[in-house]
């Protein structure tokens, strides 16, 4: 933020903040006296703005809602939980069990991601697929995974280091 910039008045975190509980709804609540349809109280509509408000700082302060939503399907399914519920209170410790995922790529290239875990098509079909991986730690990640390269589970010993069979 600029440092010439005034602070917004006391008791509001933003101007923006102050802006919605001050903004004036007559012309939105005008608009609706004169259409068919219900209308709405001007305290509903400013309650309706906030709400919008409070919805964007909530996408903001978690970087993973995107993913989180997009495959909220998926996740629910691997998981065994509402997708909505996935959605609202994002991913618990015990979703990542003991287990990582290693994705090779056809170049040679490869990542590993300890305490985590990926949903997505992976089918032997020679198309390309997306995938998602979700970890503990490391965030939550998209791939397109092409027909030469793999993507896998990969155990994890108790003490977080990968199991046999993996460097």
């Amino acid at each position: 933020m600029d440092t010439n910039t005034p602070t917004p008045p006391t008791g509001f975190q933003s101007w923006l903040d102050y802006a919605i509980a001050t903004m004036d709804v007559r012309g939105a609540f005008l608009d609706r006296v004169f259409s068919e349809g219900e209308i709405p109280f001007t305290d509903t509509i400013r309650v309706a703005a906030q709400e919008e408000l409070d919805h964007l700082k909530q996408r903001i302060a978690l970087p993973g809602l995107r993913m989180l939503e997009d495959w909220q399907a998926a996740l629910a399914t691997r998981l065994g939980r509402p997708a909505a519920s996935i959605v609202e209170d994002s991913l618990l410790a015990a979703d990542f069990a003991n287990s990582g995922v290693h994705v090779q790529f056809e170049d040679g290239s490869d990542l590993k991601f300890s305490q985590a875990f990926h949903v997505g098509e992976t089918p032997a079909d020679g198309k390309i697929h997306r995938v998602a991986v979700f970890s503990d730690h490391c965030g939550y990640h998209e791939f397109w995974i092409g027909p030469g390269d793999q993507i896998s589970t990969i155990p994890m010993s108790a003490d977080g280091n990968w199991g046999s069979g993996e460097d």
